[in-house]
């Protein structure tokens, strides 16, 4: 899967203009396209909209990112300045072994932006056998899906599902401890979170 990040800091309407037209919009434009998976969207701490989406591979992610800048192209006044985008393909992804029950909540969604990651097998061997178990084992668990940049050979994205915002930030704090002990180099850059107001997992 590929993962493509968006997050716009300053948004020009109000909330509910932006998630009436992505999912009126946005969304079937994308659900018509081959190879897009996933499509989930939040509001962070700042207010900041935030948008994770995965693809089946980095053709797909290009198809759904033009068909994102077209969504906006129609729509200037929802974000007046440019956005932080981040594409990389995902080297690990999993999730909970459960269906979504009728009503409930969309998840809590938590995104670490790393700088200083090396590309080594000792990085990925860490990374499978300490950090992934530990957060596949955490209270609330969805989902993980994590990401090494296509433009900055040492940045890296992990995006992370749950159930509640508590359950979310006592994996990304046991997360970022096991980071400091087995991989110094590595910095937190940016943390967004928030409750999904959009989701779409094929």
């Amino acid at each position: 899967m590929h993962i493509n990040l968006r997050r716009y800091p300053v948004i020009g309407v109000d909330r509910d203009v932006v998630e009436k037209s992505v999912s009126d919009e946005l969304l079937p434009a994308l659900k018509a396209l081959p190879g897009v998976e996933a499509y989930v969207a939040f509001w962070d701490g700042s207010g900041a909209g935030v948008s994770v989406s995965g693809a089946a591979d980095a053709e797909a992610a290009y198809r759904s990112t033009n068909a994102a800048r077209q969504w906006l192209a129609g729509h200037l006044d929802f974000f007046p300045r440019r956005g932080d985008e981040f594409s990389g393909e995902c080297f690990v992804r999993e999730e909970a072994p459960r269906r979504a029950s009728p009503g409930e909540p969309l998840p809590y969604v938590l995104v670490r932006v790393l700088a200083g990651v090396p590309a080594t097998q000792d990085t990925r061997a860490f990374v499978e056998q300490r950090t992934l178990p530990m957060i596949a084992r955490s209270p609330g668990f969805r989902a993980v899906w994590m990401a090494r940049s296509d433009r900055e050979p040492d940045q890296a994205v992990v995006a992370t599902f749950f159930d509640t915002p508590d359950e979310a930030l006592a994996c990304h704090e046991a997360a970022v401890a096991l980071l400091r002990e087995g991989l110094p180099t590595v910095s937190l850059t940016q943390l967004l979170h928030g409750r999904a107001v959009i989701a779409s997992v094929a």
